[in-house]
């Protein structure tokens, strides 16, 4: 019985032998940049659009918090709202997962979290102990978290359990 093999457009050459090694990878960055970008213009839009009227928000208790950190509190609302579109396209086009999305997306939101949180405390340290904008702040924090999120993902969010009868690949037995 033969194994049959699907070829990339350019299989043979050298471009198309790193894609069938690192295709993955390629397409979760290139899914990873979109989401990003979207994120981040969907953020400065929010800023400028909402945030003016959060920071008029002044008194004691949790108005005066949201006026003094309202850039927090727009990144945790359109973190709630990203997360899924962010699952649905890693999923169909970065690991081409076949799990249930909703529970994918369940899992996202796990991992996602300690890196929601990571990029909440360097946005505030960033506007507040450095006295950057929040949108250099939240420029620094998506670096740094998008690294927390690849592995999450790739080990957690879209992994594929075994089936019964199969075998662990043997390059993830090396540790």
């Amino acid at each position: 019985m033969t194994e049959e093999v699907a070829e990339t457009p350019v299989s043979g050459s050298a471009l198309g032998t790193l894609y069938d090694r690192h295709g993955e990878k390629f397409r979760y960055l290139a899914v990873g940049v979109w989401n990003t970008a979207l994120n981040y213009v969907l953020f400065l839009l929010a800023l400028k659009y909402l945030g003016p009227g959060m920071q008029t928000m002044s008194g004691p208790g949790l108005a005066g918090w949201i006026g003094s950190y309202y850039y927090l509190v727009l990144q945790w609302a359109l973190w709630v709202l990203m997360v899924v579109n962010s699952t649905a396209t890693m999923k169909y086009f970065a690991f081409r997962s076949k799990g249930h999305l909703l529970h994918q997306i369940g899992r996202a939101y796990l991992v996602y979290l300690p890196a929601q949180g990571i990029s909440t405390v360097i946005l505030w340290m960033t506007v507040t102990v450095l006295g950057l904008s929040p949108a250099i702040g939240q420029l620094v924090a998506i670096a740094i978290a998008t690294v927390f999120s690849y592995i999450g993902h790739k080990y957690f969010t879209f992994r594929t359990p075994l089936e019964v009868g199969e075998v662990i690949p043997e390059d993830m037995l090396d540790g």
